[in-house]
């Protein structure tokens, strides 16, 4: 488990302050930028109590760092939330976030079924919020909008957003109400790493390195990615809650504006819908169109070749009819000629009697032709 005291204040010379973990701290002291020794000249500060304190370094055990480093109170000096439950709880995962979400350009939130991008113009580290009654209470993140989509969002939140993350203890109602009372939304979040994000938390931080190595991975997930950060406002810090100057009326309006583009919008996705449903139907008209062609060409093909052929037969039928015609003619001629050559023969076979007869006749027979 880590230690509680990880964070505290160092009060620059200028009059500035800044907040520093255990790890910047002991590498401040290592480069001699600021005094720990004596106490009375020491520049670091508890967070709730305004103590001084100093930077420890964790334990070397065979030759290694064992555990986290820490801040603690000068000897001799005792909080007064001695025996008191801290109003801070720290773990791993919540530094991790912390560290993180510190310099975070941009991430998306998620509450109620409710998502919001949210762009910060400044974020300040556990930051003191002073009460009118002089009480106060200490944020871990407090973050000065720039912008946010929707753009009603930023109304809605008084352009700040205060994030409270939490692991097992959530804040007191008197810190929700007193919050809201001031016109700060308190967005409680669960430091929890989703398993996909494959974000590895050791136990305690040893090095100042490994502490920036999973801060960057964390920032890189909520940052560059669809993940969203997920929380609630509590209720009763929703019901005390105050807008500030005049952005509930923007918040409205905005919000009005924002509702009736939305339905612009389903309505325009609608009709593209029923724009691409069409046009998709009109594609597959066109479609069977192009098959119906592709089918019409064929067969007025096979028309044609049919046709072709139904020429050609015909063709060859009126062939087949004058050659049968010849055909009958040349019997008729070869009828007529055989005829012809039988009565030529005849005549032949008759001359050669004659001839025969004659010339078995003497000669004064053929003289006086007897």
């Amino acid at each position: 488990m880590a230690v509680s005291k990880f964070y505290a204040v160092w009060r620059k010379e200028s009059g500035e302050e800044e907040i520093v973990n255990a790890f910047q701290a002991l590498a401040l002291k290592g480069r001699a930028q600021i005094i720990t020794t004596p106490k009375e000249q020491a520049t670091l500060f508890d967070l709730e109590t305004g103590l001084k304190v100093n930077p420890r370094s964790s334990q070397k055990k065979d030759g290694r760092y064992v555990g986290q480093p820490y801040f603690s109170y000068y000897p001799g000096e005792e909080s007064p939330l001695k025996g008191l439950e801290s109003s801070f709880e720290y773990s791993s995962e919540l530094n991790a976030f912390i560290e993180a979400f510190k310099t975070i350009e941009r991430f998306q939130i998620e509450y109620d079924h409710h998502s919001a991008y949210i762009f910060p113009k400044a974020i300040s580290l556990m930051q003191r919020i002073v009460f009118e009654d002089e009480d106060f209470v200490i944020l871990k993140l407090l973050i000065d909008i720039d912008e946010t989509y929707p753009y009603s969002e930023y109304y809605r939140l008084n352009g700040l957003l205060g994030i409270e993350f939490y692991n097992t203890s959530r804040p007191e109602p008197v810190k929700r109400i007193k919050l809201a009372k001031e016109g700060i939304p308190l967005f409680e979040a669960k430091a929890h790493f989703p398993k996909s994000t494959k974000i590895y938390v050791p136990e305690e931080f040893t090095s100042p390195e490994q502490v920036k190595r999973v801060a960057d991975r964390v920032r890189e997930v909520y940052q560059e990615t669809n993940y969203k950060l997920y929380g609630s406002f509590d209720k009763y810090h929703l019901e005390e809650f105050v807008f500030l100057d005049d952005n509930e009326r923007k918040y409205q309006t905005l919000k009005t504006y924002e509702e009736q583009c939305q339905e612009l919008q389903a309505k325009i996705k609608k009709l593209e819908e029923n724009f691409d449903q069409k046009t998709e139907k009109v594609n597959q008209l066109r479609k069977e169109i192009e098959q119906a062609e592709t089918l019409l060409r064929k067969y007025h093909e096979e028309e044609e070749y049919y046709k072709k052929i139904e020429k050609y037969n015909q063709k060859l039928e009126a062939d087949k009819q004058r050659l049968k015609q010849e055909k009958g003619e040349i019997l008729s001629e070869n009828q007529r000629l055989t005829s012809e050559s039988q009565r030529l023969r005849k005549q032949r076979n008759a001359a050669q009697e004659e001839t025969k007869s004659l010339r078995s006749r003497s000669f004064w027979q053929r003289l006086f032709n007897k």
